[in-house]
């Protein structure tokens, strides 16, 4: 198994191809900013102090940018109404730079950035690394929503399966529900379910038990280059990525994505960009951000969205986040999700 998340996009160990745009009406820190992008080799294609001349920067540009440094508090317009603006109309990635501690960022995780910066209390060195490792995660994620953006028009880049692709994004009170999910799915489904808990080291094989236990379908723990089946569920293992690939899905265990690994945000974009309209997204219940950003993607792609409602869930968070950023068709309570998703793999 890699130990990075490679071979994903062709331009991804060159800092220099990826374009960065930074927005922040702090002089001092807009430098400080620019300074690190720079030194890092990063385009810095636009600076901008002023939120809305560096939104429209951005709509003159959109195929250009690959990643934005937004700053969340700003006297023209705030970075929650910005974030909306531009994922209203197109997808790219939004790092948000804030001064905010780290305790903040679940309070502000549901406006849809794709991952967050505290700058509260850092030494330019440590900025420095966290910045660098964000902007090319983010670019990453990037080439895999937009492959080769730059030089194609082409829309006909999905792979052909006969069946769908079911991902499931699940967190904090969600064992027992992913559990019934899959315990009403039937044995000749035309998908392929793959689940994505996040969970502690050491768990992973007594949670796929549990599940196969009450199951018709087939269950298993996920390795490397299994391939896509019907009337089967892989199980993201304990501190790896589960990346779909033609056909098949990798194991690897790049950085982590909205703070955690696996990330169902990494199953679901890979899934998308593989799969296009043939993939159903699922969120349920669990704390942070991971999945809405995978969400918005299936939704961009023409896929189908089902989230976990908020009185059934023991922590409406994940579920939320994708709610707040417009990524869900479909929110249902926990008991009605499995059959959400049968009549979405069988286009009803």
């Amino acid at each position: 198994m890699a130990d990075k998340l490679m071979g994903i996009g062709d331009d991804y160990s060159s800092n220099r191809n990826i374009n960065v745009v930074i927005i922040n009406d702090s002089p001092y820190f807009l430098s400080i900013l620019e300074d690190i992008a720079k030194g890092n080799n990063f385009n810095v294609i636009g600076r901008f102090t002023n939120a809305k001349n560096g939104l429209d920067f951005i709509n003159d540009n959109s195929k250009d940018v690959d990643v934005i440094l937004l700053d969340l508090e700003m006297p023209d317009m705030d970075g929650i109404s910005f974030i909306e603006h531009v994922l209203s109309k197109m997808f790219i990635p939004i790092i948000v730079t804030t001064n905010y501690d780290e305790s903040w960022i679940s309070k502000i995780s549901s406006i849809g950035a794709a991952d967050f910066i505290s700058m509260n209390n850092k030494q330019i060195n440590e900025l420095n690394n966290i910045i660098a490792e964000k902007i090319r995660l983010a670019y990453m994620m990037n080439t895999m929503v937009r492959p080769n953006r730059r030089n194609s028009n082409s829309n006909n880049r999905y792979t052909h399966y006969d069946g769908k692709i079911v991902v499931i994004g699940a967190s904090t009170g969600a064992p027992r529900i992913v559990t019934d999910i899959l315990g009403s799915i039937p044995s000749d489904i035309q998908a392929c379910i793959m689940v994505v808990q996040h969970m502690p080291k050491g768990f992973t094989d007594t949670y796929v038990s549990m599940l196969a236990s009450k199951a018709s379908i087939k269950v298993k723990k996920a390795s490397d280059h299994d391939k896509v089946l019907n009337g089967t569920a892989l199980v993201a293992p304990a501190d790896y990525h589960l990346i779909v690939d033609h056909n098949h899905i990798r194991l690897e265990q790049g950085p982590k994505y909205a703070y955690v690994r696996p990330s169902a945000n990494v199953t679901m974009v890979t899934a998308s960009n593989i799969y296009g309209p043939n993939v159903v997204g699922v969120l349920l219940s669990g704390m942070g951000f991971d999945g809405a950003f995978g969400m918005k993607i299936i939704k961009i792609n023409g896929g189908f969205t089902i989230a976990q409602d908020e009185k059934t869930s023991v922590v409406f968070g994940m579920a939320k986040a994708a709610c707040m950023v417009n990524a869900v068709d479909l929110v249902l309570p926990a008991d009605e999700i499995a059959d959400g998703i049968i009549k979405a793999v069988d286009g009803r």
